[in-house]
């Protein structure tokens, strides 16, 4: 009995550690609108905070924060699936302050 729950306490510890980043590999194939409603829209859905432009960081920052410091994003990125992070990462980084398109404000057809 005394095993089981080190297992579980041991699994327990390991969960959260595993949930803080996203693996974003295959970014470059996937759809940018997709990643515009999910950031905006569909993360909006379960965050109460303000949900930050592109362009307020740069593709470096954007980069760090979904793959390292995942707490650092709006409500820890709730809202936000490792199914549809590829779309938002090449949506951020098609966007973010030092590329060619930086996005400053939000898209009126984001409400």
């Amino acid at each position: 009995m005394k095993k089981v729950v080190v297992l579980i306490a041991c699994l327990a510890l390991m969960a959260p550690g595993v949930a803080f980043s996203f693996d974003i590999s295959g970014w470059e194939s996937a759809n940018k609108d997709r990643g515009q409603w999910a950031w905006f829209t569909g993360q909006a859905q379960r965050c109460d905070q303000d949900i930050p432009v592109p362009g307020a960081h740069s593709r470096a920052e954007w980069q760090q924060m979904l793959t390292a410091d995942k707490d650092k994003l709006p409500c820890g990125g709730a809202g936000l699936t490792q199914r549809i992070i590829n779309h938002v990462f090449l949506f951020l980084h098609s966007h973010a302050s030092d590329s060619d398109d930086p996005m400053n404000q939000k898209p009126e057809s984001c409400g």
